[in-house]
């Protein structure tokens, strides 16, 4: 008798448990009974204060400020007035710094990652403050960061660094970093094409030497840095070029005065020698 009063007692005791959820926690719970949602195709709805705050859906859509979520996560707030609205906050924090990560994947194959704020060490790419959005997708060809505007990939950073731009490129500044650049023209060694071989490759050819011509460009592009670098290279060409000719123009020069000063020295004698043929010519008139 004792013995089914026990049982009885486990019994009700455990059905009790089971109807009951303890708002200030609860143990020996198993999540196979024990659990806070609904069984019946209804949605679990969560309040403050009587107004629907979290709404998680019978298809497992969770929605916070959205009483119909058709995303895994749907968050929305109403702004009114004007305000600079946060709708969704992440933060991390510790003395030991490191790199806080929001990971949005398939397959692992990308993160959106932000950097700590905090100067310790741990961050995996990057520096103290950086915004990092990477792709972990490992592969040399695959694996773009892509920006799109109007359905179309506008922008696009590729695994091996090239970026990719669709449309018009606007910056305040542009700084090229490529090595060698075009010094090597005024080497003593340098082999600086005679003008004769440029203007008759210019008659041939149509462009200069060394340069691309027009339907190469339309065709495949202008690496803008190396393109500097050439253009340098001409410039720096045309200056001797131009050091050559102010030399010859100097000689010249110095050749034009030197004629001249002759060209006075002749004109005085030519005076003398006719001022001298005046007098013979008195001189036999008179012995006449």
């Amino acid at each position: 008798m004792k013995t089914q009063l026990f049982s009885m007692a486990l019994l009700v005791s455990s059905f009790t448990f089971a109807q009951s959820w303890n708002i200030t926690g609860n143990s020996g719970t198993n999540s196979s009974n024990n659990f806070i949602g609904t069984t019946d195709n209804q949605p679990l709805v969560l309040r403050s204060n009587n107004i629907e705050r979290l709404r998680i859906k019978t298809n497992g859509n969770v929605g916070i400020g959205a009483t119909n979520p058709d995303a895994k996560l749907h968050v929305a707030q109403e702004n009114t007035n004007s305000q600079n609205l946060v709708v969704g906050k992440f933060t991390s924090f510790g003395s030991t710094g490191g790199s806080a990560m929001i990971s949005l994947g398939y397959h692992t194959t990308a993160n959106l990652e932000l950097n700590s704020t905090y100067t310790g060490i741990g961050f995996r790419y990057g520096s103290y403050g950086d915004f990092n959005i990477e792709n972990d997708f490992q592969s040399p060809i695959y694996g773009a960061i892509n920006f799109i505007a109007n359905k179309k990939v506008q922008l696009a950073i590729k695994p091996n660094g090239n970026a990719l731009l669709q449309g018009k490129f606007e910056a305040k500044e542009v700084k090229v970093t490529l090595t060698p650049t075009a010094d090597f023209v005024f080497d003593e060694k340098y082999d600086l094409p005679k003008l004769e071989e440029v203007e008759k490759h210019i008659k041939e050819k149509k462009h200069l030497p060394e340069i691309a011509s027009a339907k190469v460009m339309e065709k495949e592009g202008v690496n803008v840095g190396e393109f500097q670098i050439k253009l340098l290279q001409k410039i720096e060409e045309l200056t001797l070029y131009s050091i050559d000719q102010n030399k010859q123009i100097k000689e010249q020069a110095e050749q034009l005065k030197h004629l001249k000063d002759e060209n006075e020295i002749l004109k005085t004698q030519s005076a003398k020698i006719e001022k001298l043929e005046q007098q013979v010519q008195q001189l036999l008139s008179t012995q006449k």
